[in-house]
């Protein structure tokens, strides 16, 4: 299972959180199903990214190999997970493992449509429904992107990755200052030692003084 992702801003840090996490077992998984020249090694994370920066060409991004490992035919990678899906029609992993494919590939249209085709089969995977709820925000859908966090806060309060989404989309995408403080607080409630609470709290300061966001006075 992906790791739920935590959507990246300029407002991280130097150089941002880091999104799109992929795991050894998931990479493992492709490995084994397709052909060796298709399959990547596990990578930790993707670079930082914004809403406003263009996704990816998919067959173009070969970041997180290590030096000598030969080209991925993400194409190919691509069109038997599409062939697999098609298939096992109530299969969710396979549709998981596909979109988390896309969205490493910053793909995130085409991954929205699939994290879709598996919530429709498993509604309450809260980590995908974060992960579907961050692709949106990459394709400047800020709204859609809060409507998915809310679905999973409901399911689970205490979700911390999606609430620092909520925060960061607030900010970034909404530009919603009362609603971005209100997750932070939240957060804060929940695990006043997270690591994110600092920058994040600075950026809401920043917001404020600068009175650009709603609901900034």
């Amino acid at each position: 299972m992906k790791k739920e992702t935590i959507v990246t801003a300029v407002i991280f840090l130097a150089v941002g959180f880091l999104a799109g996490y992929v795991t050894e077992a998931q990479m493992n998984w492709s490995a084994h199903q397709m052909a060796p020249q298709a399959a990547a090694p596990p990578t930790e994370a993707l670079p930082p990214a914004t809403s406003s920066s263009p996704p990816a060409d998919p067959a173009s991004n070969q970041q997180g190999l290590p030096a000598g490992h030969p080209p991925i035919d993400s194409a190919a990678v691509i069109q038997q997970m599409e062939d697999m899906a098609t298939q096992n029609p109530k299969d969710a992993d396979i549709r998981l493992k596909l979109a988390d494919f896309l969205y490493d590939q910053k793909d995130y249209s085409k991954a929205i449509e699939w994290y879709e085709q598996a919530l429709e089969i498993t509604p309450k995977d809260i980590n995908a429904r974060t992960d579907l709820g961050t692709a949106f925000f990459y394709v400047g859908r800020p709204q859609d992107a809060l409507r998915e966090y809310n679905q999973v806060l409901e399911i689970n309060p205490r979700h911390e990755p999606t609430l620092v989404n909520s925060i960061v989309v607030n900010l970034e995408g909404t530009h919603d200052l009362a609603a971005a403080q209100k997750a932070w607080d939240r957060l804060y409630k929940l695990n006043p030692n997270h690591p994110a609470l600092a920058s994040l709290k600075d950026q809401i300061n920043a917001a404020r003084a600068s009175g650009s966001a709603v609901g900034a006075h």
